[in-house]
């Protein structure tokens, strides 16, 4: 038994070496095309993410803003809470003889009469 190998070249080895070829580097490309849009589409992506993260920054920033005004304006409201309390407080004590008035009437139960 001998083995042989045939070694002519045919018009139809020629052609599926060409097509072989072609559809190798057809698939190269194929995939590099599909890497460059998948990048672009990651690098779009990529900023527009950045820019709704810098609009949410500023938003929070003037909510921030927003909550401090009103902290402020809570303890100036509760500062003039106090001071109208105190000043009902002295025209109660006036109005029992507490206060300005050098000693109590007995008269009418430290009340005075208008």
């Amino acid at each position: 038994m001998s083995i042989g190998v045939d070694l002519t070249i045919t018009l139809s080895t020629i052609v599926e070496t060409v097509v072989l070829g072609g559809g190798g580097i057809a698939t190269i490309v194929t995939l590099r095309n599909t890497v460059r849009t998948l990048k672009e589409q990651m690098d779009a992506s990529k900023k527009e993410t950045r820019e709704q993260f810098a609009g949410i920054q500023s938003e929070l920033k003037k909510m921030g803003d927003i909550l401090v005004g009103m902290a402020r304006f809570d303890e100036r409201l509760a500062n003039l809470d106090k001071r109208v309390t105190a000043h009902g407080r002295q025209i109660d004590e006036l109005r029992h003889g507490v206060g300005f008035v050098r000693g109590q009437r007995s008269s009418i139960d430290g009340e005075y009469s208008s």
